[in-house]
């Protein structure tokens, strides 16, 4: 996630062109290797072994290598040498601008601390970054914006970051935008998180055009979905429930007791949240483009 920000930031700075960038990028997406591909690669694992982590990350919020070695397919050692034979992302987008003759490793090391410094990163807070930490890629995007969303929002995107990168898209990027500045959309998938004694409702909800919502609801359900309908509504309220649902295990995991209700899909005139809106996401990539909707999350964890 962090090259595309990266590469954000490049072109940002005039340093590449739209064209560069892209041709660099589908480079890097070209030599990007999963672990478990690296994992049947070496003979430590089987498909079938490699497709029951995936399964299990639907449910839990855990990565590739600690639900192996949690079902015993590999061990934290075979784990930290697969690791080390995948390469960083971001090192592979500069080595594709290097190669394509674009920059040099000279004005690579410089736009890395330039970042670093536009940033106000620490080493350690971009050291976390570049070894791909999705909560310290968002932390530094929020404390760029000055947005103070406290730790439930902040967790919640997080996760969110994660599973859209597990389940649609490894390329996206996410932007923080003003409430009041929110795209017109077309259609919402929503969803209520609920305190245990029923006092508190929030609501989340990921709202788009009808065309990035049947791209979206395609990629999920791993079909070509071309008009709205059952497919496309039961795609994309799923994804969200998946999603939540996953974000209720970690809650639960602290002893924080939440609940959803049914999600549902809607024309978006007829979306109105039951609070007001804390945050509107907007996710980038080369696959998608839609915006995720919070309300105040924070009252909900406090209420439970």
């Amino acid at each position: 996630m962090f090259a595309q920000y990266f590469g954000q930031f490049l072109l940002n700075r005039s340093i590449v062109t739209a064209s560069e960038l892209d041709q660099a990028l589908s480079a890097q997406a070209e030599t990007r290797v999963k672990l478990g591909v690296l994992a049947i690669n070496k003979g430590y694992m089987t498909p079938e072994q490699v497709e029951q982590v995936h399964q299990t990350q639907t449910r839990i919020d855990k990565r590739f290598g600690e639900i192996a070695v949690d079902m015993g397919h590999l061990t934290e050692e075979v784990v930290t040498e697969l690791l080390s034979s995948q390469q960083s992302a971001h090192l592979t987008l500069g080595q594709a601008l290097i190669d394509q003759g674009t920059m040099n490793y000279e004005t690579f090391s410089t736009t890395l601390n330039l970042y670093k410094k536009d940033y106000s990163l620490t080493d350690d807070q971009f050291e976390s970054i570049v070894n791909g930490s999705i909560e310290a890629l968002v932390e530094s995007i929020l404390s760029k914006q000055n947005m103070i969303l406290g730790q439930a929002l902040t967790d919640y995107i997080s996760l969110f970051a994660k599973n859209m990168i597990r389940f649609i898209d490894s390329h996206i990027r996410i932007e923080i935008i003003p409430t009041d500045s929110a795209a017109v959309y077309e259609w919402t998938a929503y969803q209520s998180l609920v305190s245990s004694d029923r006092s508190c409702s929030r609501i989340t909800a990921i709202s788009a055009t009808e065309a990035s919502f049947l791209q979206l609801a395609s990629i999920y359900a791993l079909e070509s979905i071309e008009a709205p309908g059952e497919m496309m509504e039961a795609s994309v309220g799923e994804l969200l429930n998946l999603h939540n649902g996953i974000y209720l295990v970690n809650l639960s995991n602290r002893s924080i007791e939440l609940d959803l209700e049914p999600q549902a899909v809607v024309r978006s005139t007829a979306f109105s949240p039951d609070s007001p809106i804390k945050a509107v996401l907007r996710v980038l990539g080369p696959l998608v483009q839609f915006d995720l909707i919070l309300t105040d999350l924070s009252e909900l964890t406090k209420s439970a």
